[in-house]
């Protein structure tokens, strides 16, 4: 594999579903705006880091 995109950075507007779902790396808690890093956008930047799967464990 050459590259891989993440579909979104922040959980944000879906138009038939508003605000239900939540596959951003990072949380966004509406009443505040704070954005909080999720496991998976800590488990993504070890991958990066690494430049392979190979040993990444969660």
């Amino acid at each position: 594999m050459r590259g891989y995109t993440y579909w979104t950075l922040m959980d944000n507007f879906e138009w038939t579903r508003g605000y239900a779902p939540i596959f951003g790396l990072c949380a966004v808690d509406r009443s505040t705006q704070v954005r909080t890093p999720k496991p998976s956008a800590h488990w993504l930047g070890r991958v990066a880091q690494a430049n392979a799967l190979i040993g990444i464990n969660d």
